[in-house]
């Protein structure tokens, strides 16, 4: 079961994380600029944002086997569509049908889990599954490069159409219907947009979310930019970047492991204001070195590397704040919150995108003005201490 669910959430990181080295070589291939090849991201997060808003309630109402269904074929035939996209345009259109269909993964597997388990069973249930899905931005890379080198960048949309197929075929045969029949007749779908309303009005919510948005945003910037930075910048072959961005991916790893406890010695809320002014000095540190002329390679892996890390702190915290005081309509506001950061996921990548000529300067600078609105927000809007909001 956990091996199962984590497949499924995997769905939609790995159709961001495979074809990363791939950029330069993907531009080439199709006669566009690197930044072009970077919006195909934006139009994936765009579907991957309203994904997330629709299968949630549709799946609450007609269960969750359904969406399942539907969700996976789309990613199918999306993939599909991209190994066979001839010009730019046509990938960054069909990469949005693809995060539309690969929404449907990370929306039902934690939803799953919900139904199935409770108690330390669930807690359970949820680290073993997040453990695998950390794995997903180490590995993936590395095999998106191995699928290139067999030929062409289209080996890895062609793997990730055969990958969906096997995983809705086994979730057809051996996961079952986990929603039950009478939440299933008593939802209303009607209530979803008021639902909705209520969630991103309460301050309890939407000061939270909006700060860890803001701040992973940052690490969208990171996602879409890093392969052109340094494979075309710093000349990193398409190896040593996955390699690279897989030891970065340790650090989001590490993160996860020592989050718990550091919440146990300072508490979520000052704990994410720990990480957060962290965040802000280190990129702030970088910016400085390479304004200063000391744009090495060494001080630019070691900047992102600790930046990734503190990242890999600040999600999962301003995501347990966000939903911390959302007991009635946990599903609906965790469905808005994932919409919401692949929202400005594709406003960053757009950005991202857009200053891909910049380089690592162009990076850093976006990185920094994420850390510092987030660190702003944190020191004006935030409580003093979370018993105000009860």
């Amino acid at each position: 079961m956990p091996i199962l669910i984590a497949s499924l959430a995997t769905i939609g990181p790995i159709g961001i994380d495979m074809y990363l080295p791939s950029i330069p070589a993907m531009a080439i291939s199709l006669g566009s600029s690197e930044g072009a090849i970077q919006l195909s991201l934006m139009t994936f997060f765009v579907g991957l944002m309203l994904g997330q808003l629709i299968y949630g309630p549709l799946s609450d109402k007609f269960g969750r086997k359904p969406l399942i269904y539907l969700g996976l074929s789309i990613f199918v035939l999306g993939s599909i569509g991209c190994a066979l996209a001839q010009t730019v345009e046509q990938l960054q259109w069909i990469r949005f049908i693809q995060g539309l269909g690969g929404s449907i993964g990370m929306a039902m597997a934690f939803a799953i889990i919900k139904d199935k388990f409770h108690g330390p069973a669930m807690g359970k249930m949820m680290s073993m599954v997040l453990a695998i899905l950390g794995l997903s931005p180490v590995i993936a890379p590395l095999i998106g490069d191995g699928l290139q080198a067999l030929g062409s960048w289209r080996n890895i949309f062609v793997f990730l159409a055969v990958y969906s197929a096997i995983v809705l075929i086994t979730a057809a045969i051996f996961l079952p219907e986990t929603r039950q029949t009478e939440l299933r007749k008593d939802f209303k779908l009607s209530q979803t947009f008021y639902h909705y309303l209520n969630i991103i009005t309460d301050k309890k919510f939407i000061i939270f979310a909006l700060t860890l948005c803001i701040a992973q945003a940052g690490f969208f910037a990171y996602i879409a930019g890093s392969a052109s930075v340094f494979i075309s910048e710093y000349h990193l072959s398409s190896t040593q970047f996955s390699l690279l961005f897989a030891v970065n991916a340790f650090g989001l790893i590490a993160a996860a492991i020592f989050n718990p406890k550091i919440h146990e010695k300072f508490g979520p809320l000052n704990a994410y204001k720990i990480f957060n002014t962290g965040f802000l000095l280190v990129i702030g540190l970088l910016f400085i070195c390479f304004i200063l002329g000391l744009n090495k390679l060494f001080i630019l892996c070691l900047g992102m590397f600790f930046s990734v890390t503190l990242l890999g702190f600040i999600m999962p915290t301003g995501s347990q704040l966000s939903l911390m005081f959302q007991h009635k309509l946990a599903g609906t506001a965790s469905a808005l919150l994932g919409s919401l950061q692949f929202g400005f996921g594709a406003i960053i990548t757009t950005v991202t995108g857009i200053y891909a000529s910049s380089g690592s300067i162009g990076l850093i600078s976006i990185m920094l003005i994420c850390a510092f609105i987030s660190a702003l927000m944190c020191l004006f809007l935030f409580p003093k201490t979370l018993t105000n909001y009860h």
